[in-house]
Parts: structure tokens; C-alpha cells; sequence
């Protein structure tokens, strides 16, 4: 484990209020940013890589746009995380349905499909006091370790934080089930300042099954305005094949 002893009570205090009312909380930062965005996603079965725009919007809207040189959209995604529609232009098909359904039926592991993807891609933390059941320091010195119990309601057991209090941002954000086994590792890097909060340009995700490694780099990252219409989920176009994934 890369966790040593823990600090003492008053230190340990201090971690906590930190992680209540810093810079790390969600609401800090901008209620929407887009930008650039290029993923790498391999594993034994192959390797894809993918570039495009990107949208989030709190609480749990993503949009992700691919366009052809023209800037005409050729590929475009949209999901509240729930649900997903995609238009693939190229093909004229419009495919919605559900993303649990959507990642079953392209092996993406769960630990993706499951996680709290505003959290996720800004770097940011959602934890209540009394869900915190250890602090300790970290071997290399990066930082402080805190550990979280989820609830009922949550889609893990556990989490570990690896957070530099000095720096005011998340390093690693490592998942576990009840066993203590491993799900995933998300690490976090070369942070910029967008808006009112610090946004990591580099995510790599890790110890997923079928050695699935997954890196995301972001750019030309801003906080935006929005209005309800941004949001909307896509609808399918005229003559398009249309299909549903329940």
C-alpha cells in the first residue's frame, strides 16, 4: 500500500475541514467548461485513439462532438450519465438507450460507466465528513491519503485520495470494493486554472479489467455559459436508421 501512519488529531482535523470548504469541492469551480480533448484507450484486445470537443455541464452532462476538417460533425455523443444518444453522421444512425447497456455490449469496464464523471474528469472532491474512516500519510511524501466509505446509494465500497494540501489538487483517486480489491486508479496531472479552481490537463485510469488503460489529455480548456438548451439530449434526424438499447 502506498499509505503510512497516520498524522495526529490536530492534523487530522485540519485535512478534514480542508477537504469541506477548499478549492477541491465541485461547487468552486465553474458550473460548465468545454475544450479539447483526445483519448487513448487500449487494452489486450486492441488500442482506439480518439479526439474531439468536449462539454460538461454540473451536474452530470457530457457532450462529446467529433467534426471532419470542415468542422462538420461527423460523430456526436450526449449522456446524463443514465442515458446516452449518439449520431454517427457518416453512417446516418442514431443509437439511444441506456449507458449500463451501451457499456455491456462494448466491454467497457464498469468502474467507467459507474463513476461520478464530474468529479472524475475535473479532479474534484464529494465526500462528507462522516463517511472519512482513515487519514495517513503517503510513503513518497506526495501528500495526504484519505479514505471514504461509500453508501447504499454509492457505485463503490471505497475510496482513497491522494491529495497535496500544499497544492491544492488531487493526485489519485483509487477505488475499491468491500474485499478491498481494486477497481480502478485515476492520477491526475498537469493542472491549469479555469475559472475559480484548478482543472488537471492529463487523467490516466488504470487496474481495470482486460488491462484496460485509458488516458485522457485535455486543452484550450474554458469555463462557459449555459443555458437550458445546451443540455438538451440529441434527437435523431430525419432518415436516420434509429436504435434503441433498453
Amino acid at each position: 500500500m502506498p499509505w503510512t501512519i497516520p498524522p495526529d488529531d490536530k492534523q487530522a482535523e485540519s485535512i478534514v475541514h480542508f477537504l469541506q470548504s477548499g478549492s477541491l469541492r465541485p461547487e468552486s469551480c465553474p458550473p460548465a467548461i468545454d475544450g479539447d480533448v483526445s483519448f487513448s484507450y487500449r487494452n489486450i484486445f486492441g488500442e482506439k485513439n480518439i479526439s474531439g470537443y468536449f462539454q460538461l455541464i454540473s451536474p452530470s452532462f457530457l457532450k462529446f462532438v467529433i467534426s471532419n476538417p470542415l468542422g462538420q460533425p461527423i460523430f456526436a455523443l450526449t449522456s446524463d450519465q443514465t442515458t446516452f444518444q449518439l449520431i454517427n453522421t457518416l453512417k446516418r444512425k442514431y443509437i439511444s438507450g441506456t449507458v449500463y447497456s451501451y457499456g455491456l455490449l462494448n466491454d467497457i469496464p464498469s468502474p467507467l460507466l459507474k463513476g461520478d464523471w464530474q468529479n472524475w474528469i475535473r479532479g474534484t472532491v464529494t465526500i462528507q465528513t462522516s463517511a472519512i474512516t482513515d487519514i495517513r500519510g503517503d510513503k513518497k511524501n506526495r501528500g495526504i491519503w484519505v479514505t471514504a466509505e461509500g453508501s447504499r446509494d454509492d457505485s463503490f465500497s471505497r475510496t482513497h485520495l491522494l491529495i497535496d494540501t500544499g497544492g491544492n489538487v488531487l493526485l489519485e483517486r483509487i477505488i475499491e470494493r468491500d474485499d478491498g480489491n481494486r477497481l480502478a486508479k485515476i492520477t491526475y496531472a498537469d493542472w491549469v486554472s479555469v475559472g475559480t479552481c484548478k482543472q488537471p490537463t492529463s487523467i490516466s485510469i488504470t487496474g481495470l479489467r482486460y488491462q484496460t488503460e485509458v488516458t485522457v489529455n485535455l486543452s484550450d480548456i474554458r469555463p462557459v455559459e449555459t443555458t437550458d438548451n445546451d443540455a438538451r439530449l440529441l434527437t435523431a434526424p430525419a432518415n436516420y436508421l434509429q436504435q434503441i438499447i433498453p
